[in-house]
């Protein structure tokens, strides 16, 4: 009776994070906590612009974005586990630090920028001053991390509101505006997600079942 062994080969993606640069270790954690809180944005976005419609067609756009929504969390939470820890090192926490500075200046933004439209009479830009914060850090994170997905989603969200504000205005902004980010958020988590899916750590050699020769 003889017992053999499952050999598995490490491929070059499932490389430890302990074995990456700072910037490429965080470059996994931005896609993945980052990805995390897109998507929750990203719902937030979508429902607004439901409201927005109203009647039967926002209810069934509220519907399919909760099942997109609810897809895009489910499947992250199956296939990144364990791909992107939190680095460790001087310059990891540098990086660390200036994510955070970046992240806080934005959230100060998206309440302020609101503030300051609805205060010139313009309540119907308080929805794309707030998206247009968040086009900046994707490509601050981009340039900061590596991610070069990020630099699309963030020049349309930089540039996109500019746009929607100077052509709509009323409801149409606020559905426009809504769907549009939302999308776009929805859509980066999950490439961000699939990335990081290719980069789980093998599995561990096992024994097998052990079987008779001969």
């Amino acid at each position: 009776m003889t017992t053999s062994l499952i050999t598995v080969t490490p491929t070059p993606a499932a490389l430890n994070a302990a074995d990456l640069t700072p910037a490429a270790a965080w470059s996994r954690r931005v896609r993945r906590i980052g990805g995390f809180i897109q998507a929750a944005f990203a719902a937030l976005w979508l429902a607004r612009a439901s409201l927005a419609i109203g009647g039967r067609t926002g209810d069934i756009l509220i519907a399919a974005s909760g099942v997109a929504v609810i897809g895009v969390f489910a499947y992250a939470i199956t296939v990144t586990a364990g791909t992107a820890p939190r680095p460790a090192g001087p310059q990891a926490r540098r990086i660390e630090r200036s994510v955070t500075i970046a992240t806080v200046i934005e959230l100060v933004a998206a309440f302020v920028l609101p503030v300051i439209v609805i205060a010139a009479g313009h309540s119907d830009w308080v929805l794309p001053s707030v998206v247009i914060t968040i086009g900046p850090l994707l490509l601050y994170l981009d340039h900061l991390v590596h991610i070069p997905r990020y630099r699309p989603a963030g020049w349309a969200l930089t540039a996109g509101p500019i746009i929607l504000v100077a052509t709509m205005s009323g409801s149409a902004l606020a559905v426009t505006t809504g769907i549009a980010a939302g999308v776009i958020l929805l859509g980066t988590a999950a490439v961000g997600f699939h990335d990081l899916a290719g980069l789980r750590p093998a599995r561990r050699p096992g024994p097998a079942s052990p079987g008779t020769k001969g």
